[in-house]
């Protein structure tokens, strides 16, 4: 059981979010400082206003733990599933929706959730793919349905949060508690966690370590502190890699068939990232290629780089298209004055 700190008196006035509108759910989550838990970070008020914009037909709980060596969501997840799914019955009230899913990986809550008497949410169990945790690739999963790169779940009439926002959903509408704490898995422990610890604090730390998991992580420092998307701590493996052998398992395993040994081989080769940046956009840093990587290379990292670089790189063509325009704004508007000049010296006067 996961040992957890005493709460001190709550923020906000709880509610009784049965008989609550829409807008005052949405206004206690915005004022609640809610994110997305699962590591994107986005607004879960925005995500929740998207949602009423296009008219939210399924609600699902995202608790689909795939990354390597992480088990935070599990962990909550069996401790404390029925705030979760009260969670999940919040946001469906929030946006009139009464298709509630909840999709999981682990085969103890499914069997737990299935035990229960519980008739207004469905529970889905899916693979632990390294892919299957990312909303459009879930939607697949669950509904054949396919979202474009470039259009929101919403926007088909989705909404996806994982379980560890809807816990805090739980906690900070009907309890009035803001976020303060979560379950982080930290070196293959998982435990309640206190916002803003520096790693330093949890225990001895090893060099390097990452802020969330083997493949998906960060590189962090002692000194970096746990935040409301962090996940786990992990060590990083960088003193295990080595070089490529070509064997195209990236590649294999990629959900969005990128060319991902072709990226890395762009990175260390210091190419253009805009030659890729089609590629670096439709990432969504799953992980599924550094877990297939028998060399141990973090091609997440280089990924973001290149995305960073091909960013970059968009911006000063943009940059350098403005300026031509200027100028030749610039050269018009000369040119237009000269002839505008001359025509005056030509014309006739009648003094």
């Amino acid at each position: 059981m996961l040992e957890r700190s005493s709460r001190t008196k709550p923020e906000f006035e709880p509610i009784d979010w049965s008989k609550s509108t829409s807008s005052t759910i949405l206004a206690r989550v915005k004022e609640a400082g809610i994110v997305g838990m699962g590591g994107a970070g986005y607004p879960a008020a925005a995500k929740l206003a998207s949602g009423l914009h296009y008219g939210t037909q399924y609600v699902i709980a995202n608790g689909v733990e795939c990354e390597p060596g992480v088990n935070a969501d599990r962990a909550l997840m069996r401790r404390s599933l029925g705030d979760i799914l009260e969670g999940l019955r919040i946001v469906g009230r929030c946006l009139d929706c009464d298709q509630l899913t909840l999709a999981v990986s682990d085969n103890a809550t499914y069997r737990s959730f299935h035990e229960s008497d519980i008739n207004d949410v469905s529970c889905e169990i899916v693979s632990d793919n390294p892919a299957n945790g990312e909303e459009r690739v879930l939607i697949r999963t669950l509904f054949d349905h396919s979202i474009p790169i470039s259009e929101y779940p919403s926007q088909h009439g989705f909404v996806v949060l994982n379980v560890a926002t809807l816990f805090a959903v739980c906690e900070a509408v009907r309890d009035g508690y803001r976020p303060a704490d979560r379950v982080v898995t930290v070196f293959d422990e998982e435990r309640w966690v206190d916002l803003d610890t520096p790693i330093r604090e949890l225990q001895d730390v090893p060099a390097p370590v990452r802020l969330g998991s083997i493949a998906t992580g960060t590189t962090a420092s002692a000194d970096s502190a746990i935040t409301l998307t962090t996940n786990a701590v992990a060590l990083d493996r960088r003193e295990l890699t080595r070089a490529c052998i070509h064997c195209g398992w990236c590649d294999d395993v990629c959900p969005r068939s990128l060319p991902v040994e072709t990226m890395l081989r762009a990175q260390q080769s210091h190419r253009r990232g805009i030659d890729l940046a089609t590629d670096y956009d439709a990432c969504f840093e799953c992980g599924a290629c550094v877990v297939a990587c028998p060399s141990a290379i973090p091609l997440l990292d280089w990924i973001r780089q290149g995305k960073v670089e091909a960013s970059a790189e968009r911006l000063k063509e943009q940059a350098n298209k403005r300026f031509e325009r200027r100028n030749d704004r610039i050269s018009e508007r000369f040119s237009e004055e000269s002839s505008a000049r001359e025509a005056r010296i030509q014309s006739h006067r009648e003094w």
